[in-house]
């Protein structure tokens, strides 16, 4: 979602591993999130502390701290935390620290979000940056403030929603960038080290390209100029890109780590919305056996970690009855293995030249249970691989609301994860709802 950019810092650049950082840290934190909501984390309000213990961490509030920080000792980190500051920032402050865990080096030396002592490094804005953006992902996750979809996003809103909900405004404005149906993108821009104004990053909504890139130079005459002072906020059209204009609305934040220059974040919307159509998860009425359109189909569906042979009245059943070879492909997938499914994997059958089946195994157990069977975490990693195979096949994915049935799961929570995965990528993806009965 961001655009490629020529990072520098030695944890960043071990943290993404060749990939793109931003992409990474959304991911990683999404992770995070998803595997803590299948353990019960539950929001919003999402709590960053509970969190932080799910994670290991041993937590110490001090009032003699000026916000939040991460100490590295013998017996793992330790977050330090002040409980008298703010309650929105605290809780972004507290995010942020976590984030810093998803780096590899993140117990060499004390992270601490409003000090400058340990950075020494030039380029430590990129790892602050990474962390703000996985602190909001962790605040604010997939599936959360899901009505926001029909906001008009807008720096006032941003300042409004902020107060309403008690969130940074940093996660509020990539919340609402990644629920928006219009071409727009969150950024971030600072001070660097030459004394320009640059852009630190750019996450833009689904299906909209934006033409700032992430490194190029804001001009001088632009009315972040305008946000001298944490909390201003400042509104102008203007062009960043040549022939290109987008409205700029953005509000100034506190700085990073050694620097004395507010940071400033905001939207840049595109004011020209004729010919775009953001993708979007295709939800129709009728029956996912019978999916519609030309080309390759890749039919895509939820079955537990168990080899029994699925029964019930769920889909898994009548896939089984339709299609009996895809059970068996499956079945015979762990006897040759000598192993059983586990929770993450996906097998993939094919029915004819046209069509091919993806068991995708994301659901703990069968029968009546009181609590969720369907496991965020591990549907999003077969939606990873699902992307893939479709992308090898060319293929266009169906499947039926995955997930709300035996498994009880949010639906809101695992259309997102579809779009994230699957149509955020190019994927066309259908999904079919049982039509209600006439008359009924």
């Amino acid at each position: 979602m961001a655009t490629a950019y020529k990072w520098t810092n030695p944890s960043v650049l071990a943290f993404a591993q060749g990939q793109d950082p931003v992409e990474m840290m959304e991911r990683a934190a999404r992770e995070v999130a998803l595997a803590a909501m299948d353990e019960g984390w539950t929001g919003p309000p999402f709590d960053p502390l509970n969190l932080a213990e799910r994670r290991g961490l041993k937590i110490d509030a001090r009032g003699d701290i000026p916000d939040a920080r991460l100490i590295p000792t013998a017996y793992g980190s330790v977050l330090q935390y002040n409980p008298t500051r703010p309650r929105g920032r605290l809780r972004f402050s507290i995010a942020h620290e976590i984030a810093h865990t998803l780096f590899p080096d993140h117990d060499e030396q004390v992270r601490n979000r409003l000090t400058h002592d340990t950075y020494a490094r030039g380029d430590n804005w990129q790892l602050e940056v990474l962390c703000n953006i996985g602190a909001a992902e962790l605040l604010m996750p997939a599936g959360s403030f899901s009505d926001w979809a029909k906001e008009t996003p807008s720096i006032q809103k941003v300042m409004d929603l902020r107060k309403q909900f008690n969130v940074s405004v940093e996660a509020c404005i990539i919340r609402l960038v990644k629920l928006s149906a219009q071409p727009m993108a969150a950024f971030c821009a600072s001070v660097h080290d030459d004394g320009s104004r640059r852009v630190d990053y750019v996450i833009s909504s689904s299906g909209w390209r934006c033409p700032v890139k992430v490194g190029q130079r804001v001009p001088a005459s632009s009315v972040l100029e305008e946000a001298t002072e944490i909390g201003f906020t400042a509104i102008r059209q203007e062009e960043w890109v040549n022939q290109h204009p987008l409205q700029v609305e953005c509000v100034a934040l506190a700085p990073y780590p050694g620097s004395a220059e507010p940071r400033v974040v905001g939207l840049l919307i595109e004011p020209e919305t004729a010919g775009y159509s953001p993708r979007a998860v295709d939800e129709v009425d009728g029956d996912a056996l019978q999916p519609r359109g030309g080309g390759r189909k890749l039919l895509v569906h939820v079955v537990p970690n168990t080899s029994h042979a699925w029964g019930g009245a769920g889909f898994a059943s009548s896939l089984r009855r339709r299609f009996p070879d895809t059970w068996s492909t499956f079945r015979d997938h762990y006897a040759r293995e000598h192993s059983t499914p586990r929770l993450g994997e996906v097998v993939f059958a094919d029915v004819s030249d046209d069509l091919s089946v993806a068991h995708m195994v994301a659901q703990a157990g069968i029968g009546q249970s009181s609590v969720q069977r369907l496991r965020y975490a591990a549907l999003s990693e077969c939606l990873k691989k699902v992307q893939e195979h479709a992308c090898d096949l060319n293929a266009t994915v169906h499947m039926p609301r995955i997930g709300t049935g035996h498994g009880g799961a949010n639906w809101q929570l695992i259309r997102e994860l579809i779009s994230d995965e699957l149509v955020d990528k190019g994927i066309k993806t259908t999904v079919y709802r049982l039509p209600p009965r006439l008359g009924a």
